[in-house]
């Protein structure tokens, strides 16, 4: 799991320079931080040995808590 944080460190440091050197607009940044935080929470969820749950899953959850579905 160490092996994971410490690569995405990496990648985040080593783009991050490449973002600022190149002036991207802040739309830019969000969707890499969206990207980059939803790839290092699957990557720590296999790393640990759980399986991530698929969107059906996510959608029928959504659905049981609106109250749509019992």
């Amino acid at each position: 799991m160490i092996i994971v944080l410490a690569v995405f460190a990496i990648l985040i440091l080593y783009d991050l320079q490449r973002f600022i050197r190149k002036k991207e607009r802040a739309r830019v940044f969000a969707l890499y931080i969206f990207f980059m935080a939803a790839s290092l929470a699957v990557s720590l969820l296999l790393a640990s040995g759980r399986r991530p749950s698929g969107p059906s899953q996510w959608i029928e959850a959504t659905l049981k808590m609106i109250g749509v579905l019992k």
